[in-house]
């Protein structure tokens, strides 16, 4: 062991201590454990410094840092609640709000089509939060870093899916464009389809604020852009009738539940498993990664108009 690295032993022994990182590079922890198993009279000090500089967490750290993912989940549901609560009571927040941004509707056919654009098509929402997740993908080669990226991504499409289920179940209403108290008049000449079931929480707002999340804990230079994006395709929403405020709110919520969530210990440990995939064969790792990015950027639009053809011929 002992002729391992012995001149990078020295220059470790020689050089300061990084700066303080929450997560400590492996490739360095590999370096010092064989400079003390070269030099065990250093440990003293290595320690010290390792322990003052931040290089290794403490349980301390450790414990605040599992508190603080427990507290800002249960923080994220009491959201979920409180836009549950403005759901079921909608002349409270919904429909004054919903009636307002109406009122604008058909004023400016220039910014009709646009809401409608921001509505329709992903590229200007899904497509653009994806390419920035891939951005701080390949920002950083930290494993740790993209693990939790990675594990982060796929609880957004998670959510997604709890969202569609809680729309299934719970009793709350349909979208403002069927909402016949409201009387919702849609931008002129514009063809949108609606679903006809409830609206609440919004499944588009749900994996879209995962995203943005994913994001901003990736400590991203585009995390403002992405959440100012996404709050004007929101709006668009509820311009053209496709949700309520409390729908939107609801999501984000829901949202922020589960990436908070997947920062848990346990679920990045999945992450960097997955990882390994990524090390063996990063062809057809990246080959599903860049397929399935597209799909929650689109929602799976493609995939639900398939499956919707197909049950119509059965």
């Amino acid at each position: 062991m002992t002729d391992l690295l012995p001149d990078r032993r020295l220059n470790l022994l020689a050089e300061p201590c990084p700066a303080p990182r929450q997560y400590c590079d492996p490739d360095l922890m590999i370096c010092i454990v064989r400079a003390l198993a070269a030099d065990p009279s250093a440990a003293a000090s290595w320690g010290g410094r390792l322990a003052m500089q931040g290089c290794v967490q403490s349980h301390s750290t450790m414990a605040a840092s599992v508190s603080r993912i427990w507290r800002n989940v249960f923080v994220s549901g009491l959201v979920l609640l409180g836009a549950f609560g403005l759901a079921v009571q909608p002349d409270l927040f919904d429909r004054p709000v919903t009636r307002l941004l109406n009122g604008y509707v058909g004023h400016w056919p220039v910014l009709d089509r646009l809401a409608v654009t921001a509505f329709v098509f992903p590229t200007f929402s899904g497509c653009v939060l994806m390419a920035l997740v891939w951005s701080c993908w390949f920002d950083t080669g930290e494993v740790e870093q993209r693990a939790r990226i990675l594990v982060g991504t796929l609880a957004s499409f998670a959510a997604g899916i709890a969202s569609r289920l809680l729309q299934y179940t719970l009793p709350t209403h349909l979208r403002p464009v069927y909402d016949k108290v409201l009387g919702f008049q849609e931008p002129a000449n514009l063809e949108i389809t609606h679903n006809s079931w409830n609206s609440f929480p919004s499944d588009h707002a749900t994996v879209f604020s995962a995203l943005v999340l994913v994001i901003w804990l990736a400590d991203s230079r585009f995390a403002v852009f992405a959440a100012v994006l996404t709050v004007i395709v929101e709006v668009a929403r509820i311009y053209v009738g496709g949700h309520f405020p409390s729908d939107l709110i609801g999501g984000a919520g829901l949202a922020a539940m589960a990436i908070w969530i997947a920062q848990a210990s346990w679920f990045v440990s999945i992450g960097r498993w997955l990882m390994t995939f990524e090390q063996r064969s990063p062809s057809l790792f990246y080959l599903g990664a860049f397929f399935f990015s597209y799909q929650i950027a689109s929602l799976f639009l493609d995939v639900r108009n398939a499956l919707s053809l197909v049950r119509q011929v059965l």
